[in-house]
Parts: structure tokens; C-alpha cells; sequence
């Protein structure tokens, strides 16, 4: 049977090609650090208490060097700052916020562990950078705007030097730069002046680029992180690779000018996709650098389904370090939201590989496999779990992508207008990051723009193989039910029942998406009859979920099936027999 590969090709050749050479090199490089990351929530919101005591036991247990606190991490300390030379901004927040939020970041400094607060950036006070409301910063500060006066890059540098004296527990801030205020994906720095209207012509800054604007903001960054004795950091994240080149211009730049700074490189272009190749920016800079993967699957069931890989953590991980002698650390996000963490669930075993990977990059992953399943299920049942569990990635990659292009939402299943809006994203993402691959760029603009009834059988058959992957698994955790306890039978029988079901319904799903787009495009009468089955189909699909799950189940809900449903007639004309 031909399996699901976003880098089968890739792991092959590094196992037979890498080996006698890893085992040569591993004696040559010194440990790696070990760092994970997580959701501020986790540290702030009382319901996940026990969810926080795990997090510290687990990075205790696994010698965990340092944290990287994202979504608000760096946002939530903004409001208590005092920012010399911008008295206008007022401070806010709740003193008790700030010292529940100081005591959270004091645990990690108590044992040694390096705090980062992460964020997107570059940000500024307000509601947001274009509002009329008095309060945003262009309105408090509007020579700002000019940048000639330097007013903006002190603002930046200033907010960075208060945060790191407002919260001294902090050891680095750390950015992303797209999906941002000024720097979101449609338009670049809206509101911000090269040169005032009656001096366009004067001054080098009318020769700035945008990749110049991007180095500005990051020196002044620097220059406030400088003065603290503190570090900044920037996530090589972009959408898109001409987003990638103008940060690698900017970088490489600040890399001329001897900047002291660190960067954080996702192991692979762009946003997380397994199908995609390598970090281009981690392979052209020279700076210290951590290498981070996605543990916990914000696009591949968030834990609550596993998605296990090891091989492909191992196999990036080689090759990034054969191409960057600055990594220094390795990290893992291990927490989402809520209860989306994967410590105590199967996808644990991507942060103990990663952990074994730190120690020795070269190590038979077959071993780390082992060791892992035999602590966790015992001696008669691991060699049936750990072949369970490999499947997960196959799996994985077949119901949540086509050729890497998203066809779900956020690892839930997709409403019709997010999965039409993420295919044309990440469609032409995949295209432009792969211009080589012509085969499946092929596939994949026909999957965007014009699917037909050949791209239709092609993705439900990825499904029908990942199905078939899932029955193997569930017989794997039948053979060795008596050797489980009955609590961890019904943990992983359950998620492998939910994973089942999620792609029992990605089939009619996906088909009934690729045939509303054929129906709005190219009508036929036979197409469009083809699409009310699928429809149907889903129907029965909702009817029998919400006697599972009801209608809150993450992953699948019967109010999200019926309403992709309805949002698709809604859309297409009635079926006239």
C-alpha cells in the first residue's frame, strides 16, 4: 500500500546517508540545550493550575534550560510599563495581574530556567495603528509617523529597556514579525512616512526598502535589550518566501553591523507544514540560534488525537545542524490552550525524542522509540503501541493536508469559508515555496483553482489509506489489552476511536468542498448531484457524531458539520430532478 509521505523520501535517505557520518559527529558537538514553550494562559488563567504543576515537574523532569511564553507573553507586561520620553502612554492593567504574573516568572528563575516572552510585533499602544481613537500612539504621537525624527525607533528601544527593568525575571523578547499590525500580510506599514510631504526629496530615507524599515525596527529592539544586559530574539517566521526575503535581508544586515541578538528558526519555511522543506534562513545566517518544532499539533489534532514523529524531528534536526553550527538549542511548543498539551498524552514522546535528540542528534530513533513505550506501556505491550503510534504521522498528514495545502481549521474540521480562504493561502504558499516541484505544483494548483474528478478520487484515497492505517492501529492496541491498565486502554482506544471518526468524516468533507468549487465555477448536473450525496452523507455523519460527542467535541462538532452544510446550499442553486 502507497503510504502518506511528506518527507518519507528525505528520512530514507538521511537514515542510509547520515548515520556512519552522525556517529562521527556526535562526538564532536557539545549537548544542546532543551528549551518548550507555551501559551501564557497556562501561567495566568486559574482552571489550568494542574496543567501549570505538570508543566514545572515536566521541565524539572526533563532538564528543561528554557521557556518561551507566547500568545501574550510580551503583550500582557506592556500595560505596567513606564516608558521614558512617552509620558503620554498611561499604563494599565491590575497590580494583582502583575504580581501573580511576576510570582509565575519567578518559579522558572528559582530554578533556573530562561524566561522568554514571545509576541507578535512590532506593535504599538492603542486600539490599533490606524484607529481614530485618541489613545493609539499616532495620535498621541504623531511626528512619529515621520521617521526621519528617529521617534518611532526610540520608541521601540525605550518600551524594550522598561519591560526588561519592569520585569527583571526576564531574560529575552522574543518576535515574530508577519501576521502583525504594521506588518500584516495585505499591506506593509500603512500609516507610517518615509519623509514629511515638503522634505520627500531630502535625506537617505527616501531610499529606504522595506527590508530597511524591518533592520531599523529590530536595531532599536536590540539597542533596548542591549542596555538591560538582556537579549532579543526574532522568530524566522513568513507566510510567504519574498516575506522570508526581506527578513533574511534584514538579518543579514544586522549580522554586518555585529548586532548582538539570537534567532529562533521553525524547523521548516514558513508556517508549520510537514511538507515543507527547510528553514531558508536558518541555512544562509550565522547567529546563535534555537531550532523549534511543534510538539503539541495546533494543526495536527492539538493532543487530543496523537500525531507522533520522531523520524521527521530527527531527521530535521540532523540536517539543520549540518547546516548551522549556531544552533544551540533545541525547542518544542507543549502547550496550546486550555487542556491542548502534550504532556500525559501520546504526543509526549516528541518532546522526549527531541530531549534524546539534544543529548545525541545521531542516536537510533528506533532506541528513543523503545525506551519511551517501555516506561510508558510496559515490556509485553510496547513494541504494539510504538507501532500504533508511528502511524499517527501518516495518518496525520494525510486528513489534514493535500500535497500541504490546509483543508482544515486550526486541526478542528473546517467551516466552508475558512477552508476556502486557507486553500487559496496556503496553495499558493506551497507553490511558491516549491517552485521546483513541479509534479505537485501541478496537483495542487488543480486542487486550488480547478479541481476535476481525477484531484477528487486522489484526495479521498489518501483518506481511505489513512482509514485503513487507523483500523491497523486499533487492532495493534486490541492485541495487547491485557497488558494495560484499563484507564490507559481506554485513553488510547478512545483517541484512535475520535481519530477514526475525524477521518471517516474528512472524506465527505473534502469531497463536498472540491465539488461546491467545481459547482460555482463549472456546473454540471452530474457534479452537482454528486454534491448534494456528499452533503447527505455528512448529514448522517452529524446525526451519528452528536450522539458521540454532542456538539463541543473539539475536533468534531454536529453543529460545525450542519453548518458547513447549510453554508454550502446557501450557495449553490436548489437540485431539480
Amino acid at each position: 500500500m502507497l503510504k502518506v509521505k511528506a518527507l518519507a523520501t528525505l528520512i530514507v535517505l538521511s537514515m542510509l546517508g547520515t548515520s556512519l557520518q552522525g556517529q562521527e559527529n556526535a562526538g564532536k558537538r557539545s549537548e544542546l540545550d532543551l528549551a518548550i514553550g507555551f501559551r501564557l494562559g497556562l501561567l495566568m488563567d486559574p482552571q489550568l493550575e494542574a496543567s501549570l504543576e505538570m508543566t514545572q515537574q515536566k521541565i524539572l523532569q526533563y532538564g528543561v534550560k528554557e521557556v518561551r511564553i507566547y500568545g501574550g507573553g510580551n503583550a500582557i507586561a506592556y500595560k505596567y510599563l513606564d516608558i521614558e520620553g512617552f509620558p503620554k502612554i498611561e499604563q494599565g492593567g491590575s497590580l494583582e495581574e502583575k504580581a501573580k504574573y511576576e510570582r509565575r516568572l519567578q518559579w522558572f528563575k528559582d530554578h533556573g530556567v530562561r524566561i522568554t516572552l514571545s509576541g507578535g510585533e512590532p506593535s504599538l499602544p492603542g486600539t490599533d495603528y490606524y484607529s481614530d481613537d485618541k489613545n493609539s500612539f499616532f495620535n498621541l504621537y504623531p511626528e512619529a509617523r515621520y521617521l526621519e525624527n528617529g521617534l518611532l525607533w526610540k520608541f521601540y528601544e525605550e518600551r524594550t529597556y522598561a519591560l526588561f527593568k519592569t520585569f527583571p525575571q526576564v531574560d529575552a523578547t522574543d518576535y515574530f514579525l508577519w501576521e502583525t499590525p504594521i506588518l500584516d500580510d495585505l499591506n506593509y506599514f500603512p500609516g507610517i512616512k518615509w519623509q514629511k510631504p515638503l522634505t520627500w526629496h531630502k535625506g537617505e530615507n527616501q531610499y529606504y526598502s522595506q527590508a530597511d524599515y524591518l533592520t531599523e525596527f529590530m536595531a532599536a529592539v536590540i539597542r533596548g535589550a542591549n542596555r538591560a544586559q538582556k537579549d532579543f530574539s526574532i522568530l524566522t517566521f513568513s507566510h510567504y518566501p519574498y516575506q522570508e526575503k526581506l527578513l533574511l535581508e534584514s538579518l543579514k544586515e544586522l549580522e554586518r553591523r555585529n548586532e548582538s541578538f539570537l534567532m529562533v528558526h521553525k524547523s521548516q519555511s514558513g508556517d508549520w507544514d510537514p511538507y515543507k522543506g527547510p528553514n531558508r534562513i536558518m541555512m544562509e545566517t550565522d547567529t546563535r540560534a534555537s531550532l523549534l518544532f511543534d510538539g503539541v499539533g495546533e494543526y495536527w489534532g492539538r493532543s487530543f488525537i496523537p500525531y507522533c514523529f520522531p523520524e521527521e524531528i530527527q531527521v530535521r534536526v540532523q540536517h539543520a545542524l549540518s547546516h548551522n553550527k549556531a544552533i544551540r538549542t533545541l525547542a518544542m511548543r507543549t502547550y496550546w490552550e486550555k487542556d491542548q498539551t502534550l504532556f500525559e498524552n501520546y504526543n509526549e514522546v516528541n518532546l522526549y525524542a527531541l530531549s534524546r535528540f539534544a543529548k545525541d542528534p545521531y542516536v537510533d530513533v528506533g532506541k528513543v522509540w523503545d525506551d519511551w513505550a517501555m516506561d510508558k506501556f510496559g515490556k509485553e505491550a510496547a513494541p504494539a503501541m510504538v507501532k500504533a503510534l508511528k502511524r499517527t504521522n501518516d495518518i496525520a498528514n494525510s486528513v489534514y493536508y493535500f500535497k500541504g495545502v490546509w483543508v482544515q481549521e486550526h486541526s478542528k474540521m473546517a467551516s466552508l469559508d475558512y477552508m476556502t480562504a486557507q486553500v487559496l493561502h496556503t496553495g499558493k504558499s506551497m507553490v511558491k515555496w516549491n517552485p521546483d516541484d513541479i509534479k505537485n505544483n501541478a496537483l495542487i494548483e488543480a486542487f486550488v483553482y480547478h479541481p476535476t474528478e481525477e484531484i477528487i478520487k486522489m484526495a479521498m484515497a489518501e483518506r481511505e489509506e489513512a482509514l485503513v492505517l487507523c483500523h491497523e492501529s486499533i487492532s495493534d492496541i486490541e492485541s495487547v489489552k491485557k497488558f494495560l491498565s484499563k484507564k490507559e486502554y481506554q485513553k488510547v482506544k478512545g483517541q484512535f476511536l475520535l481519530m477514526e471518526d475525524f477521518v471517516k468524516l474528512s472524506m465527505p468533507h473534502i469531497e463536498a468542498y472540491l465539488r461546491y468549487i467545481i459547482n460555482r465555477d463549472r456546473p454540471t448536473g452530474k457534479n452537482r448531484s454528486a454534491l448534494s450525496q456528499s452533503l447527505r452523507k455528512l448529514e448522517g455523519i452529524a446525526a451519528q457524531m452528536d450522539k458521540k460527542y454532542g456538539t463541543t467535541n473539539y475536533l468534531i462538532s454536529s453543529d460545525a458539520i450542519l453548518k458547513f452544510v447549510a453554508d454550502i446550499e446557501e450557495r449553490i442553486e436548489p437540485l431539480h430532478n
